[in-house]
């Protein structure tokens, strides 16, 4: 993971040295020392550098290394637009290679590094305003056989022909002039159409004379991992298409005469920036925190100027260590079956339930609150836990192409993994999909489904009678550390009344509908075999139906308090790890449907995750992003034993802790493998089959009724070069290894770089 460096206004060494002949993308571990001792003023444009600048008397903390992340900048070179097709970072611009795959990416094709379409294929690329209206063609580094005959391409953009390129054999540019207000602000499609393409480099030009005379255009821009620089041509520029935490700064050190110009837009208007150089090593980005914005350096006045360690940072101190505490002797994880998190007012503040018992929990551990769980149904989302993979990984869901109901035999998963580090596991579940025969009881030394001990996959089972099974196995076994796995289907339909809360939460007129006591299957028409309904009843009903589900988060919290007494009457509480989350929550009439597996919204993926244990884990409220694949890892990590290197998630103890927090961490859920979503910080994209994006705000239309792709780009294509990215290698993403998407590890572009 990212290592968090505190600056305190240290000196720093800077150079600026004449060009380089090849560009580095790679990374190593930072060095532990980082500047800050200038700063600048900022009127809402660029250039407002302050004149003998003095160092913020604040201490800082970085978050974002722009250098480690120079695989997600998008390059230019004279304002021009520069795309590298040959590197993984091409992923961002393929439109998420939907709705049929053509791209082979970071591929070799005749002795050369390029993204190779042998049917033809399109793309997707990002322009500014200033760069749409300067823009006059497209210029394509493309890639054919030394002995190639002539052959022609056909070039579309935005849907309308632009033109033919005559290809000839081996490398070599070719230049399409178009006409002015052909390529417009924001997103442009191309499509390249007739035939194979092995496209290396791809610029968007002002001037073809400009264009042609500089035929390596991704060297004007490197980063140095030995040394920690990142080097920028004369008026060369990266930007960075991220969400800026609140006060956030940027500081780097420049030498000599060179000045490299900061300038970072927010999509409302708003903008923050200045000039480093000259003494001045601190930029405010404030004026645009909170906000998506593009984040832009461009280097001026010399040949070749080198920023030491640029980097982002935010206020704060040097983080205090995790609790060092023994470790648990005994974990409980508990999976409240369809249990949302905008339900609980741990994970949302004001919800109506009252949930005593998590507050009591949530008051001395740590809340995560933008957890995203694998899928949107219960077998998915287990399995992400289970194994710690994502569902591209253990591949098992219930719908789509390809997939399979039980987790393959080559993946551990849960039992066998705590097992081998000590504990003995138990199971206690009521969810009939959770089962022995998918893979699920693996390593446990007792695994009880009591749903199917009925002879039923879905029914009525209280959470009381199973927690009380759950608790009498556990303490039959506390002689020896354990873990206990807890399932209940309370909040799962069918969802039943529960007094005393139900007469408080439906309000003061009296219902006289049918949904008096149940939710039942007849009058919203769920279907025998289906997770959901086909009618919506009237407004007055679902009023009902939603102080239904409300008593039944009550009654899970009630049932949370007897596990807290249970554990206590034993005399283990203090040795026990609680985690508490759901596999997937419950779609309530908010956009026509009931029940869940039939879209991603935040209602069905967002659920809740609670960590509690403060000999070894922080009181905490995360607002950055976690998910399913986190869960095992956490687990191990608490107990002192490393995770294998097969699992693709990340301990989150320390993030409680603090590591890492200030800096947007996505959360990805899949819907079958032919949908898909990842939220970072407010921003949320789904995809699905044709691979159109859907940019939503979920703050400010927590409904997710509008698109604002159009007038969000700069939040767009946040989260499309996020998703597209992990999209095209989630199935060899590892966090720990990795970092995420929205803030790679030191050394991950090379891996990623080199491939599988």
């Amino acid at each position: 993971m990212p290592r968090v460096l505190v600056v305190l206004a240290l000196a720093g060494a800077v150079a600026c040295k004449g060009k380089r002949d090849q560009a580095d993308d790679g990374a190593a571990p930072p060095g532990d020392a980082a500047a800050a001792t200038g700063s600048s003023a900022s009127d809402g444009g660029v250039g407002a550098a302050a004149a003998g600048a003095v160092a913020p008397s604040r201490p800082e903390r970085a978050v974002f290394s722009l250098g480690d992340n120079l695989l997600t900048a998008h390059r230019s070179v004279d304002a021009d637009l520069v795309v590298g097709a040959g590197s993984i970072g091409f992923a961002r611009y393929t439109r998420f290679d939907m709705p049929v795959a053509r791209w082979t990416l970071a591929t070799g094709r005749h002795g050369h590094r390029v993204a190779h379409a042998p049917r033809g294929a399109s793309f997707e690329v990002p322009l500014t305003a200033e760069q749409a209206a300067a823009a006059r063609g497209l210029a394509f580094e493309l890639v054919a056989a030394a002995d190639a005959p002539p052959s022609k391409r056909s070039i579309k953009v935005g849907g309308r022909r632009a033109g033919v390129v005559e290809l000839g054999s081996g490398r070599a540019w070719y230049h399409l002039e178009l006409d002015a207000g052909r390529l417009v602000a924001g997103e442009n499609q191309v499509v390249i159409e007739g035939g194979d393409v092995a496209l290396a480099t791809l610029r968007v030009f002002a001037d073809r004379g400009r264009a042609a005379a500089d035929p390596t255009p991704l060297a004007h821009a490197a980063w140095d991992p030995a040394s920690r620089r990142l080097e920028l041509d004369d008026r060369a520029g990266l930007a960075w298409y991220v969400h800026l935490p609140l006060d956030a700064h940027l500081v780097a050190d420049v030498e000599g005469d060179c000045r490299v110009e900061v300038d970072a837009r927010s999509d409302d208007g708003t903008r923050a920036g200045g000039l480093l150089g000259g003494g001045v090593r601190h930029v405010d980005l404030s004026p645009v925190g909170d906000h998506a914005v593009r984040l832009q350096l461009t280097a001026r006045d010399c040949p070749r100027a080198t920023l030491a360690e640029p980097m982002v940072t935010v206020p704060g101190a040097a983080l205090a260590p995790a609790p060092a505490g023994p470790p648990p002797r005994f974990v409980v994880i508990w999976v409240m079956d369809a249990l949302r998190a905008d339900r609980v007012r741990p994970f949302a503040p004001g919800a109506r339930a009252e949930v005593p018992n998590f507050e009591k929990l949530a008051a001395t551990g740590a809340v995560f609150r933008q957890f995203y769980v694998g899928g949107n149904e219960s077998q998915t989302s287990h399995a992400t836990v289970w194994t710690g993979t994502y569902p591209a990984v253990h591949n098992v869901r219930l719908a789509g192409d390809g997939g399979n109901w039980k987790i393959p035999g080559a993946l551990p998963v849960l039992g066998e993994l705590v097992r081998a580090a000590g504990l003995v596991p138990i199971g206690v579940t009521a969810n009939g999909f959770v089962t022995e025969g998918g893979g699920y009881a693996r390593g446990f030394a007792e695994f009880r489904n009591m749903m199917r001990e009925k002879g039923m996959v879905n029914g009525i089972l209280f959470g009381a009678d199973v927690l009380r099974a759950a608790l009498a196995r556990l303490d039959a076994r506390k002689a020896e550390p354990a873990l206990l796995f807890l399932g209940t289907v309370d909040t799962h339909g069918p969802w039943i009344a529960r007094q005393p809360w139900i007469e408080r939460y439906d309000g003061p007129k009296p219902y006289t509908g049918p949904f008096q006591q149940f939710g039942t299957a007849k009058d919203l028409g769920i279907r025998r075999g289906q997770m959901g309904c086909s009618k919506v009843p009237p407004p007055r009903d679902v009023e009902r139906l939603r102080a239904i589900y409300d008593s039944a988060v009550s009654y899970h919290d009630e049932r949370l308090g007897e596990l807290i007494s249970g554990l206590q009457g034993m005399g283990i509480y203090e040795q026990t790890m609680i985690i508490v989350t759901a596999d997937h929550g419950e779609e309530l009439f908010e956009d026509g449907r009931c029940g869940h597996g039939a879209s991603l919204r935040e209602t069905l993926v967002r659920v809740p995750l609670l960590v509690h244990y403060p000999a070894r884990v922080a009181a905490a409220v995360v607002d950055e992003g976690a998910e399913g694949v986190d869960v095992v890892p956490t687990i191990l990590d608490a107990l002192g034993v490393d995770a294998p290197a097969g699992l693709q998630g990340e301990s989150l103890l320390p993030r409680a802790a603090g590591l890492g927090r200030g800096w947007p961490r996505p959360s990805y859920a899949s819907q079958f493998e032919y949908a898909h979503a990842m939220r970072v910080a407010r921003w949320k994209i789904k995809v699905g089959k044709r691979g159109t994006p859907v940019v939503l705000d979920v703050v400010a239309d927590p409904d997710e009724r509008r698109d604002v792709s159009r007038e969000r780009p700069a939040a767009r294509r946040m989260l499309t070069d996020a998703l597209g990215l992990f999209l095209a290698t989630r199935k060899r993403w590892h966090k720990r290894d990795l970092g995420v998407v929205t803030n790679l590890a030191p050394d991950a572009a090379a891996q990623l770089e080199a491939g599988p």
